[in-house]
């Protein structure tokens, strides 16, 4: 066979058909669906939580607040730990077993806070929900082995917006929900949702392949790189854990200005209006993170390698954080946290699609668990941060998040190839 009748045979074998374009799209609104639906659920009651727990049991707003913080943080460690063991066993018996399983364990513990009789039971409630559900990072896995790879960052963005819709649009529906059926009603309408999403799931996605062990054992002792000699670790590349720590650096850096915004803008309009502005701060920050989802990180992607992307969206979140800084006015803070939320929302689907394109379609679920567990310790980290700069200066903290993300850009400069 000549050169030529070599380059027409690829050709033609990476062709997609009319059919096959239908039917990845079909799975990819499945899945995006599901992803809507669950984020949707889930955030029908985390707004009021600490006055649900004041309503079975808490003995003060401290209180309160000191549940929801056990509560998030025995939830983050069960995340930490849960996540790569998910996502070996998902790389063994399918992701979409994975997602329908932490569906239906999102439904199931969800239930259980919804019966809660004292604040105790929550934080069971939601330490199981750590260790048993985690649907997102399941459904990016899903997507990274469902599609080619090269729709897949265009595919993760479409996830990541439903995910982000979902959150955007859950409190609002929520606070509905708790004022025309009380903080009951609102978090068993949250319970019934994540069951719904996992019927659709198993109804509208095929079954994902998974390789034999074979296969797997050689993906473990075959990789490039770094190698790490443990067990299921084996053959997970630098450029990996580049992409995972950059993962980590962009939610802990989201986590920071989020917890610090409403201490930042009681600051500038003062104690009686930060309620007020705080709420539209973070409903107009919703909205431009699923605009840059949606648009911001679909128009990039057909123009920039996944690389150029994210130095690019990098920076431009290390140039937005200046305006928060110097905190004059709410208008002006408002700029720049909307400027943050929009471009590091589009930064999500990018760092997602390198994650995945660093592993073997076979390994995906253990580099997405990997991933999850770096992202509960992201939660954890980014609120430390805020409360120690908060303790001397805020200002202060938000440049050091402006020099974080340069850094992040720089990292991913040096350390990453052109994608």
């Amino acid at each position: 066979m000549t050169a030529a009748e070599d380059a027409a045979s690829i050709e033609t074998v990476t062709e997609t058909s009319p059919e096959d374009e239908a039917r990845y799209k079909r799975i990819i609104l499945a899945i995006a669906s599901g992803a809507f639906l669950a984020s949707f659920a889930m955030n029908f009651w985390w707004p009021f939580l600490p006055l649900f727990l004041r309503q079975i049991g808490a003995t003060s707003d401290a209180n309160a607040l000191f549940w929801v913080g056990v509560a998030t943080t025995v939830q983050g460690v069960a995340r930490l730990v849960s996540g790569p063991i998910w996502g070996v066993i998902s790389d063994r018996y399918g992701r979409k077993l994975m997602l329908v399983r932490a569906l239906y364990a999102a439904t199931l513990t969800t239930a259980i806070a919804a019966v809660a009789h004292a604040p105790w039971v929550v934080v069971v409630a939601l330490s199981m929900q750590g260790l048993f559900s985690g649907f997102i990072p399941a459904a990016i896995a899903l997507t990274s082995v469902s599609v080619p790879d090269e729709r897949l960052n265009r595919s993760l963005g479409v996830v990541t917006g439903g995910q982000y819709l979902g959150s955007t649009l859950g409190p609002a529906v929520g606070a509905l929900l708790a004022i025309g059926f009380g903080y009951r009603g609102a978090i068993v309408a949250s319970a019934v949702l994540p069951a719904l999403a996992a019927t659709w799931i198993i109804v509208a996605v095929p079954r994902d392949s998974v390789a034999p062990r074979a296969v797997r054992a050689a993906g473990a002792a075959g990789g490039r790189g770094l190698k790490f000699s443990m067990g299921w670790m084996k053959g997970f590349s630098r450029p990996f854990w580049v992409a995972v720590f950059v993962y980590f650096g962009l939610f802990a850096l989201n986590q920071f200005v989020r917890v610090a915004t409403p201490v930042a803008l009681q600051g500038i309009v003062g104690s009686g209006s930060a309620r007020a502005v705080s709420g539209v701060a973070f409903s107009l920050a919703g909205a431009a993170a699923v605009a840059g989802v949606t648009v911001v990180a679909r128009w990039m992607s057909g123009r920039a390698s996944l690389r150029q992307t994210l130095i690019v969206f990098s920076l431009a979140s290390a140039a937005a954080m200046p305006a928060m800084a110097i905190g004059q006015s709410a208008w002006l803070y408002g700029a720049g946290f909307l400027a943050f939320a929009l471009v590091n929302a589009a930064s999500m689907p990018a760092t997602n699609t390198l994650i995945a394109e660093t592993v073997e379609p076979a390994r995906r679920g253990t580099a997405f668990g990997l991933a999850s567990s770096a992202q509960a310790i992201a939660f954890m980290a980014g609120p430390m941060g805020a409360a120690a700069f908060a303790t001397f200066s805020l200002p202060a903290g938000f440049l050091f998040c402006a020099a974080a993300f340069a850094g992040l850009a720089v990292l991913v400069a040096v350390a990453t190839d052109e994608r």
